[in-house]
């Protein structure tokens, strides 16, 4: 089990509640869209971490790169998400 920062924890949560496992994707750009213009860049870089843990799994589209859930961690994702996010 990894520990995950706060803010890959909001980034796997937006995937999450947009249901991006799989088939459902989301683009990089619109997963850090909401959050302070001076934290987009630590947001891709939490974005970049999690793809190197392969908990998200990147894939090209036409629009640009977007990102989705890995469905091997989602049990484990899950329960990490009910510890901070009540109810989920």
């Amino acid at each position: 089990m990894t520990n995950f920062t706060r803010e890959e924890i909001n980034l796997i949560h937006k995937l999450w509640i947009h249901t991006c496992f799989g088939k459902g994707h989301m683009l990089i750009d619109n997963l850090v869209k909401g959050y302070p213009s001076h934290l987009k860049g630590q947001m891709k870089d939490d974005v970049n971490n999690l793809l190197r843990k392969n908990i998200l799994v990147k894939k090209p589209t036409r629009h640009g790169y977007a990102v989705y859930i890995n469905v091997e961690y989602r049990s484990m994702l899950e329960r990490e998400l009910k510890k901070h996010f009540n109810p989920l």
